[in-house]
């Protein structure tokens, strides 16, 4: 019974080690995961707090790794080091024009307006597809151009 406790064990954990060590692009985009997340001037619990993340689902863009930690900086350039465990994979997108921006039906300009979007609003990101985006922003659903948000990444190849 000890060993196939041992045994069940060692399966888990070596499982846990090899999530952990999947090498994802960087840089990369993810989320805030909670509503208050320090940013550090280096990868310890130990180094200074440098920025403090007050929102959850904010977008940030991953830079750097170092074991379970993650350099990572906001729209505003703000940011430091983060532990992977405040980090979410589910991804956002900050809205970038000075002026309103339509969000539309389809993955086509010229289809139905369904809701105009302030500057600096936060939405949701569905998924890419060529040079737009499928956003959720409050109660609204639709597609926006990739030139006007911060979150994603120009080519088609990733988003």
């Amino acid at each position: 019974m000890i060993k196939v406790f041992i045994i069940l064990i060692t399966i888990i954990l070596s499982t846990t080690i090899n999530a952990d060590n999947k090498k994802l692009p960087i840089p990369r985009f993810v989320s805030i995961k909670s509503n208050e997340v320090n940013a550090r001037s280096g990868p310890t619990t130990k180094s200074a707090v440098e920025w403090v993340f007050v929102k959850k689902g904010e977008p940030v863009e991953i830079t750097a790794e170092y074991e379970q930690w993650r350099q990572v900086h906001d729209i505003n350039g703000e940011g430091g080091w983060i532990h992977s465990s405040v980090l979410s994979g589910k991804r956002s997108v900050v809205i970038t024009s000075d002026e309103e921006i339509e969000l539309t039906k389809s993955a086509d300009p010229k289809s139905r307006v369904i809701a105009k979007l302030m500057p600096k609003v936060r939405c949701g990101l569905k998924k890419c597809k060529e040079q737009f985006c499928q956003i959720t922003c409050k109660n609204y659903t639709g597609w926006i151009s990739k030139k006007v948000i911060w979150g994603v990444y120009d080519d088609n190849d990733r988003y």
